[in-house]
């Protein structure tokens, strides 16, 4: 009798078993979810409601028994779940929009320094000599200056200078304000060092190995050498920092909001733990809790995940 054949799995296949059997993983992953359906909901409801949004309005001018002035937590409505803020608005409504900020920075702002830094440490870590001097060079210096204070001189930068008038002609200004624009660009100007590297250093490994110098052998351009046998070599790398980075954007708009340098156009969670500030002297501390603790949930979650995708997709641990 034949032993009966083993199944075997791609690599694909072997890192979501390793994923789904992390049952913590899994229920944070369903709570990431459910904040991305709600900034996808909130994008939508603006989309549909046009302005003035619906997060602006008062529940007095939405018809609501409520007078224009803090409120704290009640069940008397939905919208009054979170309370009110000093002007009378709901601090659910103003949070769940929030949630639309926080994703579009996120995935944006990852999204361009996964970008930047996957495609200088592949430039880097494969052709080597001259480029590689300069790239190194480029992301010495960008690390030598402290995070805070680059993210600072970029966003003032770009919110006052000429790139501020050039994105205001663009069609899709009215949709994505200068402020969310301004943090996009600032954290993908500045998150991509750490990527660079571990790609650069991966790839230097990756390009002796005998399969690449098969293919280059074999007649193969640089070009699809690069991206047929090398880049998905670094996939793992590159979406594990994707989730990290995620973070670091959220954290970011948070931080530059509160300054007074970030969004400023629309409700976000920097925005309701800026405007807090004063709140808090009048005993108003529903919107700090509420803003706070979605910011810690989301961050937590996301976090959670990135260790376990990273447990699922690193070679070493396959085995």
């Amino acid at each position: 009798m034949h032993a009966p054949a083993k199944s075997t799995r791609s690599p694909a296949q072997e890192a979501w078993r390793r994923f789904r059997n992390d049952r913590g993983a899994i229920m944070f992953l369903a709570l990431s979810l459910a904040f991305a359906a709600a900034a996808a909901c909130a994008q939508l409801i603006e989309l549909i409601d046009g302005p003035p949004f619906v997060y602006e309005l008062t529940l007095a001018e939405q018809g609501l028994p409520f007078e224009e002035h803090a409120s704290p937590p009640s069940t008397s409505h939905w919208l009054a779940w979170a309370g009110t803020t000093s002007q009378g608005k709901s601090v659910l409504l103003r949070a769940f929009h929030g949630t639309k900020v926080a994703f579009v920075v996120g995935l944006c702002g990852a999204g361009l320094a996964v970008l930047i830094g996957t495609t200088l440490g592949l430039l880097a870590g494969f052709f080597g000599r001259w480029v590689d001097e300069v790239i190194v060079y480029i992301y010495s210096t960008v690390a030598s200056i402290p995070y805070l204070l680059l993210m600072l001189a970029l966003a003032f930068i770009v919110r006052q200078g000429p790139v501020a008038g050039l994105y205001r002609q663009l069609p899709f200004s009215d949709y994505l304000s200068i402020g969310l624009f301004n943090i996009v660009l600032v954290v993908g100007a500045t998150s991509w060092v750490t990527l660079c590297r571990l790609i650069r250093a991966e790839v230097k490994k990756v390009r002796n190995l005998d399969y690449v110098l098969a293919a280059q052998a074999l007649g193969a351009s640089r070009t699809r050498v690069l991206i047929r046998h090398v880049l998905p070599n670094v996939t793992h790398l590159v979406l594990i920092n994707f989730s990290l980075t995620f973070v670091t954007a959220i954290k970011s708009e948070v931080i530059l909001t509160f300054l007074g340098v970030g969004v400023d156009r629309e409700p976000s969670w920097g925005q309701m733990i800026a405007d807090a500030k004063s709140e808090l002297m009048q005993g108003i501390w529903w919107p700090l809790l509420v803003s706070g603790g979605l910011l810690f949930l989301l961050t937590l979650s996301v976090n959670i995940v990135a260790d376990a995708l990273r447990d699922a997709l690193d070679p070493r641990l396959r085995h």
